[in-house]
């Protein structure tokens, strides 16, 4: 039987289409699943930057390209050695925005306890970004810890530096749109004290904002990266290693973002993304994280490029926007 699925494409900056997909559930082959999707989010930061065309973070063709990764759908077949998942289960995967997909069993991040909405699941893989930002930083509680920029990634970022006992303080020029609470906040023209932070972490790409995180960060304290610094910018306004910061307080930049797929064959890698994924749904269940920290909106997927424009404009009223796929407007 041919299955017709509705994929959202970007040909070009700000050029996206609904294209059609033939898919054929006839015998699913060994370990493959077929999905109807539920809610999709949008991941502000990498999908409004291949929305505006800025420069591609992957060498290669920037466009045609798929967009989205954070899926929640049903599973509506299995083929036969789909083991953990059947028929009925929702899971959370990277499945880019669509209607319906074929997936290997073994590509599902979670099956979606009945204990969370989708439209709360949806939002886990954006909570460890910032998860991960606190796991590269590895400090104990009590830390002191400054969040450059409080949109998805930030306010993320902040929710687990909580958790982990941090010190936690945010710098935002924008209105909050939820505040959290036990996070100090301070505009860019009134930062925190110089040298003040033993973790630093950067979740835009000024360089305004790494300006004032070598300023920020105290000696031998970390800058974990969650943003990209300069991109899309045609210069560098200063040393970005000045020496009377960098090497004077001889301070660590580490990447933040990625994460082990999989625990490894020995056991050895407890804080893969698999694994962090389900850690973050049952914290969202038992309260320790609060999903609805990020303000959302949940529209027909047919206004995706509406919602991208909303993403890009200067002040928003939501953190970001979720897709509704289950409404008959495509």
């Amino acid at each position: 039987m041919s299955i017709q699925a509705r994929v959202a494409v970007l040909r070009g900056p700000r050029d996206l289409h609904f294209e059609s997909r033939e898919l054929s559930d006839d015998s699913l082959p060994f370990g493959i699943l077929l999905a109807e999707t539920l809610v999709s989010a949008i991941s502000p930061g990498t999908e409004t930057a291949a929305w505006q065309g800025l420069p591609p973070l992957r060498k290669g063709p920037a466009y045609p390209r798929l967009v989205g990764y954070c899926n929640v759908a049903r599973v509506v077949d299995c083929g036969e050695g789909c083991d953990g998942v059947q028929p009925g289960d929702r899971i959370l995967s990277f499945s880019a925005h669509c209607s319906k997909f074929l997936l290997k069993a073994s590509e599902v991040l979670a099956v979606v306890p009945s204990g969370i909405a989708s439209e709360k699941a949806v939002k886990a893989y954006l909570f460890h970004l910032g998860y991960s930002a606190i796991l590269t930083a590895n400090k104990p509680p009590g830390a002191t810890a400054v969040v450059l920029g409080l949109g998805v990634l930030g306010l993320t970022s902040c929710a687990f530096a909580q958790l982990a006992g941090w010190q936690v303080a945010g710098v935002t020029d924008q209105p909050q749109i939820l505040g959290l609470p036990g996070v100090h906040f301070y505009r860019r023209s009134d930062p925190p004290a110089p040298a003040s932070a033993q973790v630093v972490i950067v979740t835009t790409g000024s360089w305004k904002d790494w300006d004032l995180a070598l300023r920020v960060a105290a000696d031998r304290a970390e800058i974990v990266v969650l943003g990209f610094p300069g991109r899309g910018s045609q210069g560098i306004p200063f040393n970005p290693l000045r020496p009377e910061d960098f090497y004077q307080r001889q301070l660590r930049i580490k990447a933040a973002g990625f994460c082990p797929e999989n625990i490894d064959t020995r056991g050895f890698l407890p804080f893969n993304e698999r694994s962090n994924v389900s850690r973050i749904l049952k914290w969202f269940i038992n309260g320790q994280i609060d999903p609805d920290l990020l303000a959302t909106s949940c529209l027909p997927a047919s206004q995706l490029p509406q919602m991208y424009d909303e993403l890009c404009a200067s002040h928003r009223s939501v953190h970001t926007y979720l897709l509704n796929w289950q409404s008959q407007d495509l």
